[in-house]
């Protein structure tokens, strides 16, 4: 699948199982691949999801897993290219292979507050955007928004833009925290964001913070008790406020909700098979909120 800017996305489809509901598209936090979205593989969330009677779009972000090249390969993308590039064609594939049905964005981290850049900004230009958003521990670090957390953002940003800079890239494997490298432009519009205070475009033209007053929809935003740093749950409040004409439900979640045994932190809520009742909870959401009794 293409992009308006002539990059080539790889989608993996999982068919619906039982009464079709709709089409999801699912996209992953930086840092990894769509595989994080299904670990098990057969059995995590997009198949639980799919098994849900959804048919199920997981995609790569460019650079990331088959959607190459990657930086190492000469691969090379700004925050406002999956903005304006990335999601818009995944939405537009989702309407055009399963027309009719309803479309939900389903997105860990990253593509949780990009979906909301891209609904926001009207970047779908002539498409419909997707009929509602799950977004899994996603917010964005803006200066002021989560002050408690502010200074630790700011040393591990710079830290980031550091390890950047010397190899020309984010080399996320070699430093542990994950198999897909990050290009420069990106790390470095992550870091204008926080130091700017300021999420918006490069151009000037977007200002993604308040465009989030323009998203309609119900949203489903979940977050992590132990995700300390990435979407603590404070700063993932305050961010949510934001959404002001959205009907969003936020849920912090910790042991004893939804079957959980412990606090999840960034990544268990889509890697841990202990999320297994949260997976469940947001196939029930989405079948509700598209207009089928779940």
């Amino acid at each position: 699948m293409q992009t308006a800017d002539g990059w080539t996305l790889s989608v993996q489809h999982l068919p619906a199982q039982g009464p079709v509901r709709g089409v999801a598209v699912l996209g992953h936090a930086m840092m990894v691949d769509r595989r994080s979205m299904d670990r098990p593989p057969g059995r995590g969330l997009a198949s639980t999801i799919a098994a849900a009677g959804w048919h199920v779009l997981l995609a790569d972000l460019r650079g990331h897993g088959r959607s190459g090249p990657t930086p190492s390969e000469g691969g090379s993308w700004s925050y406002d290219d999956l903005v304006f590039g990335d999601l818009p064609a995944l939405i537009g594939a989702a309407r055009r292979v399963h027309p009719g049905l309803p479309v939900a964005l389903v997105g860990h981290s990253l593509v949780g507050h990009v979906a909301m850049a891209v609904a926001g900004s009207g970047a779908y230009g002539q498409e419909a955007p997707p009929d509602l958003h799950v977004l899994i521990a996603a917010n964005m670090w803006i200066w002021g928004l989560d002050p408690d957390r502010d200074l630790a953002r700011a040393r591990g940003t710079l830290l980031f833009q550091g390890i950047t800079r010397l190899f020309g890239r984010f080399p996320s494997r070699l430093v542990r925290m994950g198999p897909a490298e990050e290009a420069r432009p990106y790390v470095r519009d992550l870091a204008r964001f926080l130091f700017s205070g300021v999420w918006g475009s490069g151009d000037g033209r977007h200002d993604y913070w308040r465009n989030l007053a323009r998203v309609r929809g119900p949203v489903l935003a979940l977050g992590g008790r132990a995700d300390a740093l990435m979407a603590h749950p404070e700063g993932l409040r305050r961010w949510t406020e934001g959404l002001t004409d959205a009907q969003v439900e936020l849920r912090i979640l910790g042991a004893g909700d939804l079957g959980l045994t412990a606090d999840p932190g960034h990544m268990e809520l889509v890697t841990d098979p202990g999320s297994r009742g949260v997976w469940d909870e947001m196939a029930r959401w989405m079948g509700a909120h598209a207009g089928i009794a779940g």
